[in-house]
């Protein structure tokens, strides 16, 4: 085929010198990309050193974040066990001291909580009253000591008629308003009231995991002793699935068991003579 005359003269006559540009070019090229990779590896590892340092910098604000807040949930759980440690103390205790005929077996502690926080001011101080024999300098039979708590089939764990609970009735001298007078409260328990299956009952709501012992304290708010020195210590935690809340019907509680299970158990399993108070008193 025949070839255009300037294409002709290119391949039939190269030029020298196009060779020469050719290389110097192609040299040049080289440098430029030579000097291109070197740059981007030079900026490559000047980022990587300043992302570790970046990073370095991020971990140890971190770290000395995470020790702040550390030291912050220490405090702030330490304020928060000595706030509860506070209200604990703040709470209203009484205890009994019981025997057996002649055999001291032991403290029953109650809680009642704090005192700005009764539900029926009333019945609790008539009853912390009584505990700490206030009046008895006036009436010594505003107290508990020597009074005896009920004893017969009915009160002993081994025997089919158990009823889960320990009644104390006192020597029906009430140690607030006239002594003789029941104590009502009609306002408060409207305020406290809690249904369960059969009836209500009023004052604290049983919840088994607060109430750990599963032991409450209780007054009658029906019934011959309403209103006056009798209280039950009644098993709720250990008593059979269909009785439980049933126990509580038609009185209020008071207050919990926290300390002495192992006291109130021999006393309900124990056939030899009534468990008598010997002492009793607030802490």
């Amino acid at each position: 085929e025949f070839l255009p005359h300037y294409k002709y003269k290119y391949y039939r006559r190269p030029n020298n010198n196009l060779v020469v540009d050719l290389t110097m070019i192609t040299r040049i090229v080289l440098v430029l990309v030579f000097l291109r990779t070197s740059f981007v590896q030079c900026f490559i590892t000047a980022n990587s050193l300043t992302t570790r340092s970046v990073q370095r910098i991020v971990a140890s604000s971190r770290f000395e974040l995470s020790i702040r807040n550390t030291i912050a949930s220490k405090s702030n759980s330490n304020d928060g066990d000595t706030i509860q440690e506070s209200e604990d103390e703040k709470s209203t205790r009484v205890y009994f001291d019981i025997s057996i005929g002649d055999d001291e077996i032991g403290r029953l502690v109650f809680n009642l909580g704090r005192s700005e926080n009764y539900l029926l001011p009333k019945h609790s101080e008539n009853l912390v009253k009584l505990c700490s024999g206030d009046l008895r300098p006036i009436d010594p039979r505003c107290s508990y000591i020597k009074c005896s708590f009920k004893h017969s089939p009915q009160f002993v764990e081994t025997m089919p008629q158990y009823r889960w609970a320990h009644v104390l009735d006192g020597k029906g001298r009430n140690a607030i308003g006239q002594a003789t007078d029941r104590i009502t409260d009609p306002e408060g328990m409207r305020k406290c009231t809690h249904k369960c299956y059969g009836g209500v009952y009023y004052g604290l709501k049983y919840d088994e995991s607060i109430y750990e012992s599963g032991v409450v304290l209780t007054v009658p708010l029906v019934g011959q002793y309403r209103g006056s020195t009798s209280f039950s210590i009644v098993r709720v935690g250990e008593s059979p699935q269909e009785w439980q809340e049933k126990l509580l019907l038609n009185s209020a509680v008071l207050g919990w068991l926290e300390s002495g299970l192992e006291v109130l158990q021999i006393m309900a399993r124990q056939t030899r003579a009534p468990p008598v108070v010997t002492a009793s008193g607030k802490l």
